[in-house]
């Protein structure tokens, strides 16, 4: 997983040293296994040199024939007696390669922040995400787990655990007793942030219109045991994973359904709404790197439409004097501010409660978050 990851994160940088240092294209699969070989000579301590360019000219062999061998043997010595080659001097370039962050990203990040902003935000993607554990307060406490498990790090919010501790790491953790026992999930504190938002009610009736994997929707179910909650999306097939909430978290008050936010039907149906729509995954490119990769600069344009578009169609769904979250886990103002100001401009009974919650940069690994609580007038 680190070698996986790893590349992923660093693929720009590695691309750079392999077109300095091999004279014609290699292809694709060449490429990739001198990528990872890079990879493990210069970002993995735990791999001896000769291991990595060893193993790499095995699977040289093993997928390309003898021909590749000589090519990343070659190449792997080179790079391990020379280093990388020197970044380019241009601003945008270097920092494209640097960080790995392709360069109309950079241009955009500058755009809008200036060149500190720009190179912040794409160190950041570099950096190994913290793993959390949220304790299932509905069978266990967060001490029990903590000392169940070993766990030495830090929490958050009272239902939190750091994965952190001697010989604990988070494929372990997921093989235990307790993970099969349900007194834990996987899940990125900021989800606490932006769940508390919706300030639920005894009695409250609660539409998680975006809902797959489920995460939210059973952190909610844990807050609030008293509420009665409808957790959406619209794939059945994403909602497989969600029946995880029933069956191993054992929370009983949350149903799963195929529903389609944009065309639910639902009128004035609920106290609370949750919208953590679809968006660019900017806020957690150290988690998902590949995301770098799969965004387009026309998403910027079609995402925020479909953004305004659910939020518009969820809010009918919401009772007089109810509350509607909108959240996203991307801090672009076309994402977040842009969209609330329009839905504002066109949605008169509607108004904003309270400050967003906006989770930037921090020590503790949570998730770049945007989400800001809205209240439709009685």
């Amino acid at each position: 997983m680190e070698l996986a990851l790893g590349v992923c994160r660093r693929h720009l940088l590695l691309l750079h040293a392999i077109r300095k240092g091999v004279a014609k294209n290699p292809g694709e699969k060449a490429e990739t296994i001198l990528e990872m070989g890079l990879f493990q000579l210069f970002f993995m301590d735990s791999v001896p040199e000769h291991a990595a360019i060893d193993t790499s000219a095995e699977l040289a062999r093993m997928a390309l024939g003898e021909g590749a061998v000589r090519l990343v043997n070659g190449f792997l010595r080179n790079a391990a007696r020379n280093g990388l080659p020197a970044l380019p001097p241009q601003n945008v370039q270097r920092i494209s390669i640097q960080y790995s962050v392709p360069d109309w990203i950079v241009r955009r990040w500058l755009d809008e922040g200036g060149a500190a902003e720009a190179e912040n935000r794409a160190k950041e993607t570099l950096a190994t995400p913290v793993q959390w554990i949220r304790v299932n307060t509905a069978k266990t406490t967060l001490e029990k787990l903590r000392a169940e498990l070993g766990l030495t790090g830090r929490d958050y919010a009272g239902r939190y655990l750091e994965v952190a501790g001697k010989d604990v790491h988070l494929g372990k953790l997921l093989k235990s007793d307790a993970f099969a026992k349900g007194l834990f999930s996987v899940q990125n504190p900021a989800a606490y942030d932006v769940v508390n938002l919706l300030q639920c009610e005894s009695g409250n009736s609660v539409w998680d219109a975006c809902a797959a994997p489920g995460g939210k929707a059973a952190l909610l179910a844990e807050m609030c045991p008293w509420a009665t909650i409808l957790a959406t999306d619209i794939s059945a097939a994403r909602l497989r994973d969600m029946d995880d909430i029933e069956k191993r978290l054992g929370l009983k008050n949350v149903k799963c359904a195929a529903v389609d936010a944009l065309n639910s039907g639902f009128a004035d149906k609920f106290d609370r709404v949750l919208l953590d729509v679809p968006c660019t995954n900017m806020g957690v490119l150290s988690r998902r790197p590949e995301a770098l990769y799969r965004i387009k600069a026309e998403d910027f344009k079609t995402l925020p439409e479909m953004q305004f578009a659910i939020l518009t169609a969820a809010s009918k769904a919401l009772k007089a004097g109810g509350r509607l979250v909108y959240a996203t886990c991307s801090p672009e103002r076309v994402e977040t501010t842009r969209v609330i100001d329009r839905f504002f401009k066109e949605n008169v009974a509607f108004k904003a409660v309270g400050e967003p919650v906006r989770i930037g940069a921090n020590d503790l690994g949570l998730d770049h978050f945007f989400a800001q609580a809205l209240e439709k007038a009685k």
